[in-house]
């Protein structure tokens, strides 16, 4: 690992470590800094803010992994969310509740657009969906899927990852009936 790669994972590690006891909005980068030792200087050389510092860790702790293994079907990015989320749980409820729900979307849509691809590349196979269709599910499930992340950590993470990806089948199965459909109802 490259030193500037060291040093971004040491600040990393004293903001996850510092969030299992203290909000985010309540930690400062003197905070960060001091519990790494490291100075100031060196959080603003490699990050503009907090903020930018959240965003690498989760990018650098799960979404790069997710992106990289973008041969596994759609079930096994659900799986390493769920599992990375439980397995960081205070982190994670932490950063839900610090945040506005805007700031977490924005770090969930690329990943979650991903898999939703995916996802409709499998309902649309073997089954006429426009592009502009296609799209529009794309777009409508990202959005689904992302708020019922955040909701499912702002609960505790309750259901497993075999319950949510047997829901997310069952969609899927409404849907290829939908498709498979040859005279559509007009709603």
């Amino acid at each position: 690992m490259e030193y500037s790669s060291q040093t971004k994972q040491q600040l990393a590690n004293s903001l996850k470590e510092l969030m299992c006891h203290t909000p985010f909005n309540k930690i400062t980068v003197q905070n960060v800094t001091n519990s790494c030792g490291l100075n100031r200087q060196t959080f603003y050389y490699h990050f503009k803010d907090m903020y930018e510092l959240l965003s690498w860790i989760y990018k650098n702790d799960i979404f790069n992994e997710i992106v990289e293994e973008q041969d596994e079907p759609w079930e096994t990015a659900v799986m390493q969310i769920m599992r990375y989320a439980k397995s960081n749980r205070t982190f994670c409820r932490n950063t839900i509740r610090s945040l506005k729900k805007e700031n977490m979307e924005d770090f969930l849509q690329p990943v979650v657009h991903n898999w939703v691809e995916k996802l409709a590349a499998e309902i649309a196979q073997n089954h006429y969906i426009s592009k502009d269709d296609t799209k529009f599910i794309v777009d409508l499930f990202t959005t689904a899927f992302v708020n019922y992340g955040i909701q499912w950590v702002s609960r505790g993470m309750q259901e497993d990852e075999e319950y949510v990806i047997g829901k997310i089948k069952v969609l899927i199965r409404l849907l290829y009936h939908g498709a498979e459909r040859k005279n559509r109802i007009a709603i």
